[in-house]
């Protein structure tokens, strides 16, 4: 069983005139009100943390698919295939109504 440590801190008086009325409200003590609010924040930083791992991770395994395919397309013995693929990809964004890709790095947005 985890060991609980003490702490103690100090709110303005409607903190706490609002903080005791909830705890006797959901019919708990002070103390079990107060733990519930920072486990449910220290809970909700933890998850941010995994999602944003996960996103992390998911932005790579994208950029590594749209590398593979590329060279893919590049290496298929029908050399008009991957302009085929880019235009349909441009057709898509629009019928999705997101932006193009620019011109500035040439034609390869992967």
């Amino acid at each position: 069983m985890t060991n609980h440590i003490r702490l103690q801190t100090f709110v303005p008086y409607p903190v706490a005139r609002w903080v005791r009325e909830q705890a006797n409200t959901q019919n708990e003590s002070v103390s079990i009100f107060i733990r519930d609010l920072v486990m449910g924040a220290y809970r909700a930083q933890e998850l941010d943390q995994v999602e944003a791992l996960k996103s992390d991770e998911r932005d790579r395994e994208t950029v590594f698919a749209s590398v593979a395919l590329d060279a893919i397309l590049a290496a298929h013995p029908d050399s008009s295939l991957r302009q085929k693929t880019h235009d349909a990809y441009v057709r898509r964004l629009r019928r999705l109504g997101l932006s193009a890709p620019s011109g500035n790095g040439g034609q390869d947005e992967a």
